[in-house]
């Protein structure tokens, strides 16, 4: 999307109303990317914290914690965009986006809420005890692609036919079993 679409739709009509609000296109960006990312890192990090608690933090957990969240946001913000906005940001990175080098590091969000989601992913990758070392960031990458990608094609839905809630049950189905293959 171009900047002046985004004037537009804001109902603004300066084209320089992204540069005196936020500063930058990547200000505007990374604004909208915490808009969302602090409330859901937050629940994500309850969600860890109640499975460790119970001593219940395993694979089932961690991707609940990975997904519930995502799903939660959609369904506050109706419609939403969230997916779709993540689903172009994965675009951009590797396929293994968890092994970053340095100068791609730079390029991404990185606040204090991400560190949950990071944290989580590592998890996930470091509880696939079944699959070579070197798979194992790659397999935690694509688990995230497939939820972001499935999240997205449903957002673009008009009329979605499944449930919000009966996709999340789907999914966490699905991203377990996209895991603990061989």
């Amino acid at each position: 999307m171009r900047v002046s679409e985004v004037v537009k739709e804001a109902g603004q009509r300066n084209n320089s109303a992204v540069t005196y609000h936020f500063g930058s296109w990547q200000n505007l960006l990374l604004a909208v990317w915490d808009s969302h990312t602090v409330p859901i890192n937050a629940e994500r990090a309850a969600l860890i914290a109640d499975a460790r608690d119970r001593d219940e933090f395993d694979l089932r957990a961690m991707v609940s914690a990975y997904l519930d969240p995502l799903v939660a946001d959609m369904a506050r913000h109706r419609p939403s965009y969230w997916a779709r906005f993540s689903e172009q940001w994965l675009a951009t990175v590797n396929l293994d986006y968890l092994t970053l080098d340095a100068e791609a590091e730079a390029d991404q969000p990185r606040t204090e809420s991400v560190l949950v989601l990071h944290a989580l992913l590592m998890d996930i990758r470091d509880s696939l005890h079944h699959l070579p070392e070197d798979s194992r960031d790659r397999r935690a990458a694509l688990m995230g692609r497939y939820v972001i990608g499935a999240l997205a094609a449903w957002e673009r839905e008009d009329d979605p036919v499944v449930p919000l809630d009966d996709l999340r049950r789907e999914l966490l189905s699905t991203a377990l079993a996209l895991l603990q293959a061989p």
